[in-house]
């Protein structure tokens, strides 16, 4: 596997925590196929660090490369600073994360302890979410030398009306940027998008694009949350309560007038944003049918069962919840812009509509609730689409290959 610099990159469209050691194309709609070459597996142990205080997609695609990971047969430590969510759900996958302290203050505390972990545990790569990981990984090899992978998964997102949050932000962004750059980080992204957005932070690196992925799902080992009513159309978002996510524009079309009226919105998650949301509900009228769920685990069950699913954002990485409403074939109403752009096929694997026009999106609405036929065919191709190219097999596989290059390319025996 070649990476390359610059300009160029590789297109890829015992001890607690160790763990894991020891298709023919449906007739009919459109050829999502690409083949795929199983290659044998050489890595034997990866340590993966996040902060893991929130779980959102970053955390999802961290269960599911561990997933992935030990399905190769690869040993994996799961390093966090905080017991949270992704803990428990890592737990709950037979893997026991290792937590460590979060305060900045002790950094150079933490980090020795970070690296004395991987040293006992013989690690030579560290798979780093996030810019707090990225310093404490980088500054642990002062103690014991590993290479590093990184994965963007999305754009800086506004902090507008919070400026000493947007200078912290900033600042910890430039000291991520430049540490990065120090310790030779190989840089994965989810989207092409953010390989452009970011092609000036990270000159010089090594840097590809690896879209997420999911392991195949079926809907019918899904119940049927009792918030869904049979006899109401319902549309779901999931994720954050925050402005770049778009639950404003999906309310005020919902208040459009000649929408049918037995639509209904559910909203899954929890934001910032949420008291606004509500008051603007009430304001339209609306408040009857746009109902806050809150955070859910069994999310999946909510996907299964609307009847759509909204995803009106400003802009995105590659969302898990795309990928996973794909994978459930269920229809999918999305803007266009970032990794929803680029990997839906407006009229074949979803309905796109440009972002903030609320009116284009009550229409695609009304479009889908009209038409069963449609939902059942943009489910299908989408599902397809899903199973042949972001599948969590060939994600792992083209983790698994950058691994082995960076460890090669620094002349380390593959651990």
């Amino acid at each position: 596997m070649e990476f390359s610099k610059g300009s160029q990159h590789l297109d890829i469209a015992h001890n607690a925590g160790m763990h894991g050691e020891g298709r023919a194309r449906a007739s009919g709609g459109p050829d999502f196929s690409r083949e795929t070459e199983a290659k044998p597996t050489r890595i034997k142990r990866v340590a993966i660090c996040s902060v893991g205080e929130l779980f959102g997609g970053v955390e999802r695609h961290i269960l599911g490369i561990l997933n992935g990971l030990q399905a190769h047969g690869v040993a994996t430590l799961l390093l966090l600073f905080h017991d949270g969510e992704l803990a428990a759900q890592a737990r709950e996958q037979g893997i026991e994360p290792v937590i460590l302290p979060h305060r900045n203050r002790s950094l150079l505390t933490t980090s020795r302890q970070l690296a004395r972990i991987l040293e006992q545990r013989q690690i030579r790569i560290v798979h780093v979410h996030g810019y707090k990981a990225t310093v404490f990984c980088a500054l642990a090899r002062r103690w014991h030398p590993f290479a590093m992978v990184k994965t963007e998964h999305g754009l800086p997102e506004p902090l507008a009306g919070r400026p000493v949050l947007a200078l912290r932000d900033r600042f910890y962004r430039l000291l991520d940027g430049a540490i990065t750059r120090m310790a030779g980080v190989a840089v994965c992204y989810v989207t092409e998008e953010l390989l452009a957005h970011y092609r000036r932070t990270y000159s010089g690196l090594r840097v590809m694009v690896i879209p997420n992925s999911v392991a195949k799902m079926d809907r019918y080992q899904s119940q049927r949350p009792s918030e869904l009513r049979e006899d109401w159309f319902n549309l779901a978002i999931v994720g954050r309560l925050d402005a770049v996510k778009g639950h404003h524009l999906a309310i005020e079309a919902m208040a459009l007038a000649g929408l049918p009226p037995d639509l209904h919105l559910h909203i899954l998650g929890v934001g910032p944003c949420e008291a606004e949301l509500r008051t603007l509900a009430e304001a339209r009228g609306i408040a009857h049918r746009v109902h806050f769920l809150g955070f859910r685990r069994k999310v999946y069950d909510y996907i299964a069962y609307c009847h759509v699913l909204l995803m009106p954002s400003l802009h995105e990485g590659l969302p898990y919840t795309l990928l996973e409403a794909m994978a459930l074939g269920t229809p999918i109403i999305a803007s266009r812009v970032g990794g929803l752009a680029e990997i839906l096929q407006d009229g074949v694997t979803a309905l796109l509509v440009s972002p903030r026009d609320v009116m284009a999106l009550a229409q695609a609405i009304i479009r889908l609730h009209d038409d069963p036929e449609l939902r059942r065919r943009l489910g299908e191709h989408a599902q397809r689409l899903q199973q042949t190219r972001y599948s969590l097999e060939v994600m792992t596989e083209r983790y698994l290959d950058v691994y082995q290059d960076v460890l090669s390319t620094a002349g380390w025996p593959l651990p």
